[in-house]
């Protein structure tokens, strides 16, 4: 019988069709199973063909394959229970459109009964009675192509629908991995900029000290100075220059996030249209995705709060740049005085020292 057919076997079947090499087709589903109508068969089958586009698209998809693996482990978790949602739906739609039908059935043979019996009391009113039976047939049948052609249509939405939430999930992770990723790699710049900065700061902190000591050592140590200083302003603008990259591809890849999750939404509100009289729970869908989007627009503010603190640390290290560059100009200063005599050398080093301090 059609009812003991389930998504399962026909998944099976698909399964082991795909392996050989074969295209499964409802006349090659149909003959290793031994039974099933074909209007559910034909809709497990195409419920089969969308979950393998879908799986598919998962594993040509760039951004999919950046993912941790168990952000990629729950994903998949969860699109194998929408897979199973939506099996369990369409059985449980087939079962009870297989009810109504056997009710209607048993409708309409009773009232053809009576119609038999109504013929046999009064034979004269034969050709009227079988003109509304035949026109009652003919209601019958297209009542029955009309359901199915509705039962049909609901299948198809409902794999539409598990396809559109496979992609709104999708859209959604893939956001929040890219905004752990930018935070992440923000607060390690950050730090080492700060890291840099008090470095710079006790370099020139030690050079202003040992400026009251012997010129010579002095003169041998400047030009070190200055190079590590100038590599090390150099390797900060090549990290702040990294990071305006990471920045930009970030924008693009949230500006990509975005616009899918603008198609999808539009995909999503033309579906929830169209399968609103068989499908109540689309107001709970909508107020989902009504989240998502207040979601982004937090995460595009977090984002431009984020730029604001890299915009304050570029202005920090160019002021560190400064000071750096004031200090090496004091530094050359006290080279180029004349010769002092021995004895004050010290005392006038004093009044340098905390001059660099402030």
């Amino acid at each position: 019988m059609a009812s003991a057919v389930t998504y399962e076997m026909v998944e099976d079947v698909c399964n082991h069709l795909a392996a050989g090499g074969e295209s499964p087709t409802y006349l090659k589903v149909h003959q290793r199973l031994g039974k099933g109508s074909t209007r559910i068969v034909s809709a497990y089958i195409r419920q089969w063909r969308e979950a393998q586009v879908l799986s598919q698209a998962l594993e040509r998809d760039p951004l999919f394959g950046e993912w941790p693996e168990a952000l990629q482990l729950k994903a998949r978790s969860l699109f194998d229970g929408l897979l199973a949602l939506s099996a369990e739906a369409a059985n449980a739609s087939a079962e009870s459109q297989r009810s109504s039908f056997e009710e209607r059935a048993r409708v309409l043979a009773a009232e053809a009964q009576e119609a038999a019996r109504v013929a046999d009391d009064a034979l004269g009113k034969l050709r009227t009675e079988q003109a509304e039976s035949a026109r009652l047939a003919a209601e019958i049948r297209s009542l029955e192509a009309a359901a199915e052609g509705r039962q049909n249509m609901i299948s198809d939405l409902i794999g539409q629908r598990a396809l559109q939430e496979a992609r709104l999930a999708e859209a959604a992770a893939g956001l929040e991995a890219l905004r752990a990723e930018h935070a992440q790699q923000v607060t390690r710049l950050a730090d080492e900029a700060a890291a840099e900065r008090q470095r710079l700061l006790e370099e020139i902190r030690l050079e202003q000290e040992r400026a009251g000591g012997e010129r010579e050592l002095l003169m041998r140590q400047t030009d070190s100075l200055r190079q590590d200083h100038m590599a090390a302003v150099e390797e900060l603008r090549q990290r702040v220059a990294k990071l305006d990259g990471v920045l930009v591809s970030q924008r693009q890849k949230n500006q990509e996030a975005e616009q899918r999750a603008s198609a999808l939404a539009a995909s999503r509100q033309q579906l929830e249209e169209t399968v609103a009289a068989a499908e109540r729970r689309s107001a709970g869908l909508e107020d989902e995705l009504t989240r998502l989007r207040a979601r982004q627009v937090a995460d595009a503010a977090r984002l431009g709060g984020q730029e604001t603190q890299i915009s304050m640390l570029m202005q920090q290290l160019g002021r560190e740049s400064q000071r750096a560059v004031a200090a090496e100009e004091r530094l050359q200063a006290l080279m180029l005085k004349p010769p002092a005599a021995p004895s004050p050398l010290p005392a006038a080093a004093g009044p340098d020292a905390p001059e660099g301090g402030a």
